[in-house]
C-alpha cells in the first residue's frame, strides 16, 4: 500500500507544470521534494492530495484512483498542510486545531480533548491555545495549522495514513524548523507516509529517506538523499556553486553555497 503518482502531467493552457512525474510515498518513510521556484513541487503535492486532477497519468491511494475515494474517506487517510492559508475568523487556537477532527470518527469528548491537546503540545502551541488565531505571527500560525493536520490523522487506524506538508518550515525559525521535521519523522516511525516540499537541501539530508529533485516540471534525480543531493545535480538545478562538506564530529554531509 502507498500513495503514488504514476507518470502524472499537469498543464494549464499551453503551459506544462509537470511532465510525466512518478513519486511513491510509502508508509513509514519521509519523502522530500525539492527544486527551484516554479519547478512543480506544489502542483505535485496538490495532485497527490486529490485537490487537483492530473492532465494525464494517475494518482493512486492504496491502489485506487484518488478521485474515486469519497471525500470523507480520503480525509481520514491523508492530511494536507498547504503552503498558505487565509483563515481570518476569530477562532481560538484550540478551535482551529479541532477543525482537523471533523472528518474523523469522533471519540468520547474526553478523548477528543486529549487528542487536540496532544497535537497542540507536539507543535509547541498548547500554552496559547485560547488566543485568537488572527493575532498570531506567521510562524505561530504555521505551527497551529500543523497541529490541525496532525490531529486529523493522530490516531492509528486499520489503514495507512499519509501526511503531505507543503513548505512547512518556510515561516519557522531555526529551532521550530527542526522541531517540525522531527515530528514528521516521529509520524513516519509510527507508520505514516510523509511527503515534504522543502527548499533547504540540508533539511532533506537530515530528515528524508527519499528525495525527488524537480526542475521545470520534470524529475532531475530521484533516490536516497546522498544519491540525489549531489554537487552536480544541485549546481545544475539551482545555478549556484556549492561544496559538499562533512561535519568534523558526525561526518554527515552538509551543503554550503559559495558566497
Amino acid at each position: 500500500m502507498s500513495l503514488r503518482a504514476v507518470d502524472v502531467s499537469s498543464r494549464i493552457g499551453t503551459r506544462t507544470l509537470l511532465n510525466q512525474v512518478s513519486v511513491n510515498v510509502e508508509p513509514g518513510r519521509v519523502h522530500a521534494v525539492l527544486g527551484p521556484n516554479g519547478a512543480g513541487k506544489s502542483t505535485l503535492l496538490k495532485l497527490l492530495s486529490g485537490e487537483q486532477r492530473a492532465t494525464s497519468g494517475q494518482v493512486l491511494l492504496e491502489d485506487r484512483d484518488i478521485k474515486a475515494w469519497p471525500a470523507m474517506e480520503r480525509a481520514r487517510r491523508r492530511a494536507v498542510l498547504p503552503q498558505s492559508e487565509s483563515l481570518s475568523f476569530d477562532f481560538t487556537v484550540r478551535q482551529v486545531v479541532s477543525l482537523g477532527r471533523m472528518p474523523c470518527q469522533l471519540q468520547t469528548p474526553t478523548r477528543e480533548r486529549e487528542i487536540i491537546s496532544a497535537a497542540l503540545e507536539a507543535t509547541g502551541v498548547l500554552n496559547f491555545d485560547e488566543r485568537l488565531y488572527p493575532t498570531l505571527s506567521g510562524g505561530e500560525r504555521m505551527r497551529v495549522q500543523l497541529a490541525r493536520v496532525l490531529a486529523q490523522i493522530w490516531e492509528s487506524a486499520d489503514h495507512p495514513r499519509y501526511l503531505l506538508l507543503d513548505e512547512p518550515t518556510a515561516s519557522l525559525d531555526l529551532a521550530h524548523q527542526h522541531s517540525c521535521l522531527r515530528l514528521a519523522r516521529r509520524f513516519a516511525a509510527e507508520g505514516t507516509g510523509v511527503l515534504l516540499v522543502l527548499h533547504d537541501p540540508n533539511l532533506a539530508l537530515t530528515y528524508a529517506d527519499d528525495v525527488t529533485l524537480l526542475c521545470c516540471g520534470q524529475i532531475v534525480a530521484q533516490g536516497s538523499p546522498a544519491q540525489v543531493l549531489t554537487q552536480k545535480h544541485l549546481e545544475h538545478v539551482y545555478g549556484v556553486k556549492i561544496d559538499i562538506l562533512h561535519s568534523p564530529t558526525t561526518q554527515k554531509p552538509f551543503i554550503a553555497v559559495h558566497s
